[in-house]
């Protein structure tokens, strides 16, 4: 392997973003975290939320989707700056954990942070609801839907 070649791929991952922001419907943020963050990534990431200068009522919802590896050593800085945001009234949740991240988190003694800031879908967001009237086609299943009262 030439420099040359060892040196374009240590570019191309210094250039990976770590985070994006998004606007989710209903207005809540989401943060969107990338490939693999350790401790520098993971501060990296609260010190942008606290940066974002958004209300600490926003709804954030970070999101772990894309997410290939934590630094379990950095987990317990994580959570214990967000849980200082929460305390100060911001409302979030952790959507998009898979089995390994959430072995991190306990890994790190996390478990209990873990289970404050994961959001578990209810029954109303899962996808065995129906979110229409069921066995109603096209037209007809808009109709009935709009009459629908709460």
């Amino acid at each position: 392997m030439t420099r040359a070649t060892i040196d374009s791929r240590a570019a191309g991952a210094a250039d990976r973003p770590t985070y994006q922001w998004e606007a989710a419907r209903g207005g809540a943020l989401k943060l969107r975290l990338f490939g693999s963050l350790g401790r520098r990534e993971l501060t990296r990431v609260v010190d942008a939320m606290v940066e974002s200068g958004g209300s600490p009522r926003d709804s954030l919802r970070i999101d772990f989707e894309d997410v290939s590896h934590l630094d379990y050593r950095g987990l317990s800085e994580f959570t214990l700056a967000l849980q200082r945001l929460r305390d100060r009234g911001a409302s979030i949740w952790f959507v998009g954990l898979n089995p390994y991240l959430r072995a991190l988190f306990h890994v790190a003694g996390q478990a209990p942070a873990l289970s404050r800031l994961e959001w578990r879908a209810t029954d109303f967001e899962s996808a065995s609801f129906a979110r229409s009237p069921a066995g109603i086609p096209g037209a007809a299943r808009a109709e009935a839907w709009g009459k629908t009262r709460y």
